[in-house]
């Protein structure tokens, strides 16, 4: 099993979706949790970045 992280940042602004927008903030907790479940299936297409695709600094972010 794996585990989603947040930084501060994002914490901050999860906090606030929860607060402004309850029905995407559910919506992020599903995903987080299917992430940790499940993280190469599931809702959208996950795919595995190659080297050159990965940023140190994001991750999570694909640069095409």
């Amino acid at each position: 099993m794996y585990e989603v992280k947040f930084t501060d940042n994002a914490l901050d602004g999860v906090n606030k979706l929860m607060k402004s927008e309850p029905a995407a903030y559910k919506k992020l907790l599903k995903l987080s949790q299917e992430l940790e479940e499940h993280p190469t299936t599931g809702t959208g297409k996950p795919e595995v970045l190659t080297p050159s695709e990965r940023n140190p600094t994001f991750p999570h972010v694909k640069f095409i």
